[in-house]
């Protein structure tokens, strides 16, 4: 009778173990001990929607007083944070080297933070969902990161990776990479000016930026990276620069809203999912001479009526390739992929001995009448 019995109880203490992580508490804050003298500031309770419920603004102390030993706070634990859907501002003090990965995550009020110069590790994701973020600000003199020209961002000054975004950040000409989740989930973002610069973006960078209309891709890009674009719903159309060789899996699923995108000639690899759930394209672009490798799962949910423009020798190479092949593939006029990019901003094509122009996902005759 016994057994069933402890047995409970060791369920109940791992239980209480797994949701109050905390050694202890100190003013409106929770506390793990990391070292003889160092602490990390910690969740109140493990994946609860209600972790520090009430806190509307926050600071984090350079010491920390317990059983009589003085700690230094050192650290911002992961996901400490998370779910903290009041707080609306949070200073951090000096003494904080590392801020861990998701540590603010839905922190959906907060509007502002700096980041003092004593940071020197930043994990990622770490303001995931921060809907109301407009000012990230990394103070002068740290030797890891920065905010260069005023950019309300987070960069890694050795890579010139953009690793952490928000609402208003503009990206500087130096920045050479978009990091993994730099701004996912800024659903209110309806705009950004990618640089020359730029010759990555990172997984899932812009997911969930539901709001945003129009981005230019630049052609310094060589790869778009797992997710980049995803449950971006207001995109309605997306060229793919001739610089870039590859379009990582699921990199626009559900980009609902989208009636046409053009494929720059160098692209040799389309993931998994790229442009699942797609469903409101009218015509699909590809000027790559050879068909890109893709599955039919790269353009799932994608209506295969719709023209699939190529160039004219490639005509036979398309409609011979599986997943290709179950569209209606047309002969483009010219091969040259600048035109797309032309002051016209259309693309010519020859259906049936005729010439037509494609501008905007419609189809108009030389004479400007819709078709």
């Amino acid at each position: 009778m016994r057994k069933p019995f402890l047995l409970s109880l060791l369920v109940a203490l791992l239980t209480t173990l797994s949701l109050h992580a905390y050694e202890f508490q100190s003013s409106d804050l929770y506390y793990n001990i990391t070292s003889d003298n160092t602490v990390e500031v910690t969740y109140q309770e493990q994946w609860s929607e209600y972790n520090y419920q009430d806190l509307t603004t926050a600071t984090i102390p350079e010491t920390v007083t317990y059983n009589g030993t003085t700690y230094f706070v050192t650290s911002i634990g992961e996901r400490a944070f998370r779910y903290c859907s009041s707080l609306t501002s949070i200073t951090i003090g000096n003494s904080v080297t590392s801020i861990g990965e998701l540590a603010f995550e839905d922190c959906s009020s907060l509007t502002s933070i700096t980041i003092p110069n004593s940071v020197t590790s930043i994990e990622g994701w770490v303001f995931q969902r921060c809907y109301s973020l407009t000012s990230i600000v990394v103070e002068s003199g740290n030797i890891v990161y920065d905010s260069r020209e005023n950019c309300n961002a987070i960069i890694e000054t050795a890579t010139n990776t953009l690793i952490a975004g928000c609402q208003s950040t503009t990206i500087p000409n130096s920045v050479t990479s978009i990091g993994d989740y730099a701004f996912y989930g800024y659903s209110s973002l309806t705009s950004l000016t990618l640089p020359n610069s730029v010759t990555s973006i990172g997984e899932r960078a812009f997911s969930g930026c539901s709001a945003l209309t129009s981005i230019t891709i630049p052609n310094s890009v060589t790869s778009i990276e797992y997710g980049a674009f995803e449950y971006c719903s207001s995109l309605t159309s997306i060229t793919i620069p001739n610089s870039v060789t590859s379009i990582g899996g699921n990199a626009f699923w559900d980009c609902s809203s989208l009636t046409s995108i053009t494929i720059g000639n160098s692209v040799t690899s389309i993931g998994e999912w790229a442009f699942e759930d797609c469903s409101s394209l009218t015509s699909i672009t590809c000027y790559a001479p050879i068909p890109p490798t893709c599955s039919s799962n790269s353009f799932r949910d994608v209506p295969r009526t719709i023209p699939l423009y190529v160039p004219e020798e490639s005509v036979e190479a398309y409609q011979a390739a599986d997943t290709w092949n179950e569209f209606d593939v047309q002969a483009l006029l010219s091969t040259d992929a600048t035109e797309t990019a032309s002051d016209k901003g259309a693309t010519k094509l020859l259906r049936d001995g005729q010439v037509l122009i494609i501008r905007n996902g419609e189809t108009y005759n030389m004479t400007g009448q819709r078709l």
